[in-house]
């Protein structure tokens, strides 16, 4: 059988091109310079001539009917076209269609609710088609993006186009942060759905509030002019407690030593959870809520009650929150798509979970050691991809970030490429990605993130580099992509490593302490499996040796970009990897017992190296965070990072000196 691709590819060939008077034809590298424009890239496309027009002279017909996308779709399609005055008459015309004969095709696609085609009609008409206005939008939306690439002050260059395009994954999109400040740019990246923490409690009367929280509200009111879901999310249920819930309701805390825990044998829970659902559900547009399941009882046991302590808490909550599912539909007279998130707390429990939930209960995989997880690592378990394959809605929630808490600056095309198609070859159907402290911070994996979720096997991350480039106007696309392509891997081993992480929360240890103990673990080490500061994400001495050289050079490549944010990034990755060398090579020489004499040259210049390593990636940081903010952010994060750098540094200096060494 063949491939959906290979049938689109087929149909379009069938479509013979179209004869116009005012039409040149594009060259193959013209199309590929054109398609550059382009994120998502689209499945199948090709580009067989142009025609310009006078700005204002394209029309925009619209298929029949009042629905919100398609009235924005053709919104957004005449701002690009608009002129400042209307010229005598038409001389192009885009018309959008739902159904139609030409819209069979979509329908064998997957996630056929958001395919599209766009195809020449006759001279002069550029049609788009799609089975729903979701569809219809995705298709105004790569029109859109040709159009503006070529557009002039006083032309429109219209491509003569053939396209035919669905996504891998169905939903697509991010929680927390900042994302609801960047809806109409996630938009236009064809990401839909979105999801932030509720505001959940019980006020000073006892009565449970839920709530969107205040200044979010941009998800309600301009998310579905972007065809983005809203889906509201009630926060981890250890940890709820100390939002009023057992000050009112004191008999809901579970009998154990977590502060957190609740007793789910207790029918009121059931009550409590089905009020905040009916709540959250009443807010426009809202058709799904996300209930997070409890994260972490810290080695703690759930409640230990008659009632409770003979069965698994887990099963328990998750029947707690089925029931209060059921009891809010049955309040609202309707029903609502419920969405529930795993953890680590649930992990040991995540089948006996699943085999409690209804088919049409969707599944979001969490847990903060894996899933937060730079290493070179798959993080999909073999029982999530199963439960996938058997036909559930299972999506996950990986950061796009150097770390969640330890912000410094990643171009990873290499990493996101590698964990979206993880994604798409297991079968999942939503990414909610996390980007923190902001989506600006990592701009360009949150865009390799919108493009290869919707197709993972199309641009190489070298290409996606140069399309970023050649969208954002730099100079030498090619270069820039150079750079990614040097920078990336060595950013990866070093993120993967977890390096700062590591040194904070104390796991496996801090790099002074384990130097003159003797106890740093020899390079690739993972403690746990969870744990892999300070070099976990690197093999051996080759790929440290290899890591130096390439950061160095794309610290000279950096240089000869148009591209600040280049330099900054590279000063931050060759500091830590000169550093994780030069730490790697006194591992060899300092012992527990001390340093040989004849060795303290040699620890002498690689303790220096190592601390100037550092402060280069500490000076670097603030200036990047500096270069990605905009005005309106006024709190700055990374001074947590430049602390842990400081305090590095002071502890190898102290150690250094303690072995005879000075610095």
């Amino acid at each position: 059988m063949k491939s959906l691709a290979a049938l689109a590819v087929g149909v379009l060939a069938l479509c013979a091109p179209p004869t116009y008077a005012a039409r040149l034809d594009v060259t193959e590298k013209e199309m590929l310079d054109w398609v550059r424009h382009l994120v998502p890239l689209p499945k199948s496309i090709k580009i067989t001539g142009r025609e310009t027009v006078p700005r204002g002279a394209v029309e925009v017909v619209p298929d029949f009917g009042n629905d919100l996308l398609t009235i924005q779709a053709a919104k957004e399609l005449r701002e690009a076209t608009a002129g400042r005055s209307e010229p005598a008459k038409e001389a192009f015309k885009i018309r959008m269609q739902i159904g139609g004969e030409e819209s069979e095709l979509l329908s064998r696609l997957k996630n056929s609710d958001q395919a599209y085609r766009i195809l020449p009609v006759g001279d002069g008409e550029i049609r788009l088609v799609a089975l729903t206005p979701n569809g219809l939008y995705y298709a105004a939306k790569t029109l859109q993006q040709l159009v503006r690439a070529r557009a002039s002050k006083d032309s429109i260059t219209m491509p003569i186009v053939e396209v035919v395009d669905w996504p891998d994954m169905a939903k697509r999109g991010l929680w927390g942060a900042d994302n609801y400040e960047c809806l109409k740019w996630l938009g236009d990246r064809k990401m839909n759905i979105m999801e932030q923490i509720s505001g959940i409690g019980v006020d000073d009367q006892g009565k449970p509030f839920a709530r969107v929280r205040p200044g979010r509200e941009t998800l309600v009111t301009e998310g579905p002019l972007y065809g983005i879901e809203f889906a509201p999310v009630i926060l981890h249920l250890e940890q709820v407690g100390r939002l009023g819930v057992f000050e009112h309701f004191p008999h809901f805390k579970g009998k154990t030593e977590h502060p957190g825990a609740m007793c789910y044998s207790q029918p009121g829970v059931v009550d409590l959870i089905a009020e905040w659902m009916v709540q959250l559900a009443r807010v426009p547009t809202v058709t799904t809520l996300d209930c997070w399941l409890t994260e972490n009882l810290h080695g703690q046991s759930g409640c230990q009650c008659d009632k409770c302590k003979d069965r698994k808490w887990q099963v328990l909550e998750i029947r707690a929150v089925l029931a209060a599912w059921k009891k809010a539909k049955q309040r609202l007279g309707r029903d609502f798509t419920l969405r529930i998130t795993t953890s680590e707390a649930t992990e040991p429990e995540n089948l006996a979970v699943f085999a409690e939930l209804p088919p049409e209960v969707q599944v979001t995989y969490y847990h903060s050691l894996f899933t937060y997880n730079n290493r070179r690592m798959q993080i999909i378990p073999g029982y999530v991809a199963e439960e996938a394959r058997k036909g559930r809605w299972m999506g996950v929630i990986p950061n796009l970030c150097s770390h969640t808490g330890y912000w410094e600056p990643y171009t990873g095309a290499d990493f996101v490429h590698y964990r979206m198609n993880e994604f798409v070859e297991k079968g999942l159907s939503g990414l909610v990605g996390y980007v923190t402290p902001g989506v600006h911070y990592y701009e360009f994996n949150t865009e390799a993130a919108a493009e290869w979720s919707w197709n993972a096997k199309g641009r190489s991350p070298r290409e996606f580099a140069v399309s970023y480039a050649v969208r954002r106007g730099l100079k030498d696309p090619e270069k820039f992509a150079d750079w990614v392509e040097t920078v990336g891997p060595v950013a990866w081993d070093v993120y993967g490593s977890h390096w700062l992480y590591g040194e904070n929360c104390g796991q496996p240890g801090r790099a002074a302490d384990m130097l003159k103990s003797g106890k740093l673990p020899e390079l690739g080490s993972v403690l746990w499996d969870c744990y892999p500061a300070p070099w976990g994400n690197i093999k051996d001495e080759a790929r440290l040796k290899a890591d130096a050289e390439m950061a160095a050079k794309a610290l000279r490549m950096a240089r000869g970009l148009d591209w600040p944010l280049a330099v900054e990034e590279s000063l931050v990755v060759e500091g830590n990897i000169r550093a994780l060398k030069a730490l790697y090579e006194l591992r060899k020489i300092v012992k527990p017992t001390g340093i040989a004499p004849e060795a303290k040259p040699a620890a002498h210049r690689l303790f220096r190296e190592y601390v100037a390593g550092l402060k280069q990636a500490r000076e670097a940081i603030p200036r990047w965070e500096k270069m990605v903010t905009t005005p309106a952010w006024s709190h700055l994060f990374t001074p947590q990072v430049t602390d842990i750098f400081d305090r590095m540094i002071e502890e190898m200096t102290d150690t250094a000196r303690e072995l005879g060494v000075t610095m």
